[in-house]
């Protein structure tokens, strides 16, 4: 290669490359960029300007190499002169040739490429010429970046864009002044990878007292009587107004003065509206009473008013009232109290009321050119509740005392009440009133519309009072009966008592009660010796039963069926899955805790005379609406599964509080405790069985469509003859892609070391995602429950599965099963195998134990191997060449240093020299100790092999 000068096609004087050695045989001329900063970037773009000459004799095509450095290291001999270690970018043709007679405009090609992804500081860009005739005219390089940006009131700094095209970086963002988080999230955008900000999450709202920023700069004109609406930014407000004119109380006329308005924060919150405005109407007067708001604003200068008009039918055409309605108090536009009437009304008319709130601004105002300061009283009047009054004739009913008040349910902290709605007519009908005593005191008043109640916030084992009693336009009638509630002492316990009963009554209830149960005794013991017999053909018959589904399951043809998304799982449950009675389930223990604030535990499902041992999901009390919603979608997931390795739904409750999910119990638990109890203890034929029917499991999730995506031992349950069932389907979603889906799911976070790569980078989730998954429950099934890739970090699991490496085999597991979690470990989703596959595969083990045989040995306590190694290692002759293979070669110079130059030695360092190498990182330092480690097995099979030294 020639560096020359030369003109470019607009005359401007230019510096490029030019080759043209096709005289020579088997050209190879190379030429080099300097040493390009990165600057950080993982993904860069590269616009290329060259000419190719037509001739006979040469070739069209040239080929582009990049190579990554930390450091500005190339000599005229390192890199070596050849691809390895550069990495190709492209080999580009030329699409326009010129010769003699076409030099110009025409001649030139342009091409943008890619180089990516980059993890150094920098790097080189090389060219080969193998034979060209043709020039480099220029060379552009670039990338793309998101721009500072502010975004849902977040500030987002400059972010550089990831090193894949479909890449999203995501960068966390900092509340401007005077604004917090909304819902305690840190707010986040994605800068793809040209330089576009998309997908934000969360955001910053301000604080109280503060909205969001708008241009707030217009001419007003300034009086004294004027209301003015001021909104204010979420930054310390200083609003620049130009005033036209300006009257103030001296009659001096201010043309042009600039105003400036400091607003303090806590004279401007808004206050709440009034709450509860309740009234009560006689002959010829309305009494009205209601609440102070529930945000003040923090301000002590809060007062009432009340305006009155007469409408005419249909409350139309209103007016104010006449001077003949006599107000209580007198003043009704400024009220300090929370009450107020009206008297002498008219028989059979309409009325409108409205009952506002008041309040006042405190305006600093600044006249510029005059040395005085001036206080304004700016009266601001908010009008929220609206009251109609029907004509008088239809409030000459009290209202009607509530009958039948019933006790639904109670706990150790709540209880529920119902009763019989009101014969009142519903326009009339304002609410219910719910009030609770104990000891002789009131403690609580609920207001409802609805026809029962919750009470909670009570003292478990203690005796309360409940009565309710209806309101409309007359006021509120009289409280029912007395309803005598106990609060139960122990789960699942509860009291119910019936208004009006006497100890008379009580005792004689008691009476019938025993003489019952006496009866139930006798004819107990009579059918004794029936009811075995018959439990016995029960129990022939749930065999037979099992027998018919597990035929159904290996013979029927399920392709048909397809997993249904209910997009409303509170619908969804009532549709498909069985609402059980509560009472009919004994909660005996507590045997677990889980997501969405869930316990779980063992208990009994009644059904008549028999009971079968299950396991309760319940939702905690005070779990939010996300939290209930994400319980009904795993009910109505596992609504839809039928099979024997699939763990089977029995119920749900949902009517009552708390919800539970009901399912069968495994007397086993899971997984992998299981193993850790029985290390060594179970042959590898029963180790098989259950991997096989895992697998089955997961090959009819396949066949209906569905993704499990958290598939680990930990999530697979033991029966008590040891058949192993899929469970726990917090996260699992249908094949659809969501691009929106991110790893923290509504189930909880995506556990990276059973995670398939595809699923880490790309979200891609597929049933091919899931065989991975398998193939990490097959090692911790052959290990007896060992953690996957035991302490290392889920930043260097990630790295070394980039890498190639995979886990090696347990202690004692065949090579033939170590195969089979290989391929379910493939880089490409493509090539795993179908979960019908892997059951054929089993079927073979468990059929013919002979192929199970192995006598080679495997140390457990290995590290990390690359399944590539023993076949790319015979092809590796120098310590260059296997620091390349290893992709350690960015350590080339500092073993070369310390004196390090060929294989023999390398195979000889310890691992107290790595320090010295400067190799920190511990991914590299478990990949290089990984590769020493194949690399001595292989000199040991090959000992007379003569490693070479390397030239300097």
């Amino acid at each position: 290669w020639e560096e020359l000068s030369g003109r470019d096609v607009n005359g401007n004087t230019i510096r490029y490359h030019q080759v043209c050695n096709v005289d020579e045989e088997e050209q190879d001329n190379w030429v080099r960029s300097p040493f390009i900063d990165a600057r950080s970037a993982q993904r860069v773009y590269m616009d290329i300007e060259f000419s190719v000459m037509k001739c006979e004799e040469c070739r069209e095509t040239f080929a582009l190499y990049y190579y990554q450095s930390s450091a500005d290291i190339a000599t005229s001999t390192f890199p070596p002169w050849r691809e390895n270690p550069y990495t190709k970018i492209d080999t580009l043709a030329a699409g326009e040739r010129f010769d003699s007679s076409t030099v110009g405009a025409e001649g030139i090609n342009r091409k943008t490429l890619v180089i990516s992804p980059l993890s150094r500081r920098g790097f080189y860009v090389a060219a080969q010429d193998q034979g060209a005739c043709m020039s480099l005219m220029s060379l552009k390089l670039y990338y793309y970046y998101c721009p500072e940006t502010t975004h849902n009131l977040a500030y987002f700094s400059r972010t550089l864009s990831g090193g894949e095209v479909a890449s999203l970086v995501a960068q966390s963002g900092k509340c401007v002044s005077n604004s917090v988080y909304s819902n305690n999230e840190v707010p986040k955008y994605r800068c793809n990878s040209y330089g576009e900000w998309r997908v934000p999450t969360g955001s910053c709202h301000c604080r109280a007292g503060y909205q969001p920023n708008e241009e707030l700069t217009t001419h007003l004109i300034v009086r004294i009587s004027y209301i003015y609406l001021l909104e204010i930014w979420c930054v310390q407000l200083v609003i620049n107004t130009d005033i036209i004119s300006a009257n103030v109380t001296n009659d001096i006329i201010i043309t042009t003065v600039t105003v400036y308005l400091r607003i303090q924060r806590a004279l401007l919150w808004t206050p709440s509206q009034p709450k509860n405005i309740t009234f009560t109407l006689n002959k010829t007067s309305v009494s009205m009473n209601w609440m102070e708001p529930v945000i003040t604003g923090e301000r002590s200068d809060i007062f009432y008013s009340v305006a009155c008009q007469e409408c005419e039918s249909g409350y139309k055409n209103c007016r104010s009232c006449p001077s003949t309605i006599q107000p209580s108090p007198s003043n009704l536009h400024h009220l300090t109290t929370t009450n107020a009437q009206l008297n002498n009304l008219k028989p059979y008319s309409h009325y409108s009321i409205k009952v506002g709130l008041q309040y006042i601004l405190l305006l600093m105002v600044l006249l510029v050119g005059i040395d005085s300061i001036f206080s304004i009283l700016v009266q601001s009047t908010l009008l929220h509740t609206i009251v109609f009054f029907p004509p008088q004739s239809s409030f000459h009913h009290s209202p009607p005392q509530i009958q039948r008040l019933r006790l639904v349910e109670s706990g150790q902290t709540y209880f529920v009440v119902a009763w019989m709605s009101t014969p009142t007519p519903t326009t009339h009908l304002l609410e219910y009133q719910v009030r609770v005593f104990q000891n002789g005191h009131k403690i609580k008043d609920i207001n409802t519309f609805s026809t029962n109640a919750t009470v909670s916030g009570l003292t478990k084992g203690s005796k309360y009072i409940a009565k309710v009693r209806v309101r409309n336009g007359m006021g509120y009638g009289k409280f029912s009966n007395d309803l005598y509630v106990a609060t139960s002492s122990a789960k699942g316990r509860c009291y119910i008592s019936t208004a009006g009963l006497n100890p008379a009554v009580i005792g004689g209830v008691m009476g019938v009660i025993a003489i019952v149960i006496i009866v139930i005794i006798v004819l107990f013991v009579k059918r004794r010796q029936a009811n075995k017999k018959k439990r016995q053909d029960v129990q022939a018959s749930k065999k037979l039963a099992e027998n018919t589904n597990l035929l159904k399951s290996k013979f029927l043809n399920v392709q048909g069926r397809t997993y249904v998304d209910y997009r409303d799982p509170h619908n969804g449950v009532k549709e498909i899955a069985t609402e059980l009675d509560q009472t009919k389930i004994k909660i005996e223990c507590v045997i677990g805790r889980g997501r969405w604030c869930l316990t779980v535990c063992r208990g009994k499902l009644i059904s008549g005379k028999t009971s079968i041992p299950v396991a309760v999901k319940r939702l905690k009390e005070g779990a939010s609406l996300i939290d209930h919603t994400n319980f009904l979608r795993e009910a109505c997931t596992m609504a839809q599964f039928d099979h024997p390795n699939i763990i089977q739904l029995k119920g749900v409750v949902t009517k009552s509080i708390p919800a539970m999910i009901i399912t069968e119990f495994m007397e086993n638990g899971s997984l992998d405790k299981f193993l850790q109890g029985k290390v060594n203890e179970l042959t590898a034929s029963r180790l098989l069985e259950m991997l096989r029917g895992i697998a089955s499991g997961m090959n009819y999730l396949s066949s209906i469509k569905y993704i499990h995506r958290d598939l680990a031992a930990r999530n697979i349950l033991v029966s008590s003859d040891l058949v192993c069932k899929v469970s726990d389907f917090g996260l699992s979603r249908t094949l659809e892609n969501d691009p929106q889906a991110t790893y923290t799911t509504q189930g909880g976070k995506i556990a990276l070391r059973w995670t398939a790569p595809e699923c880490i980078r790309f979200r891609q989730f597929t049933s091919a995602s899931d065989v991975w998954s398998y193939g990490i429950v097959m090692w911790e099934v052959m290990s007896y429950g060992e953690k996957p890739y035991w302490d290392m970090s889920n930043e260097v699991v990630t790295e070394v599965l980039e890498d190639g490496y995979r886990l090696p085999a347990p202690e004692n597991c065949p090579v033939s099963i170590h195969n089979l979690m290989l391929k379910c470990w493939s880089y490409e989703a493509k090539r795993r195998p179908h979960p019908i596959e892997i059951i054929r595969t089993l079927d073979q083990f468990i059929k013919q134990p002979n192929l199970l045989l192995d006598t080679k040995s495997h140390d457990a306590s290995a590290p990390l191997l690359n399944p590539d190694s023993p076949t790319s290692l015979n092809e590796v002759s120098t310590l260059d060449e296997w620091l390349d293979m290893v992709k350690l070669g960015k350590y080339r110079r500092s073993f070369h240093t310390n004196g390090i130059n060929d294989l023999e030695s390398l195979v000889h360092i310890s691992e107290s020299e790595l320090d010295r190498l400067g190799i920190t990182s511990p991914a590299h330092r478990t990949r290089l100790q990984g590769g020493i480690s194949t690399l001595r097995q292989h000199l040991g099979e090959f000992p007379n092999t003569r490693q070479p030294q390397v030239q300097i």
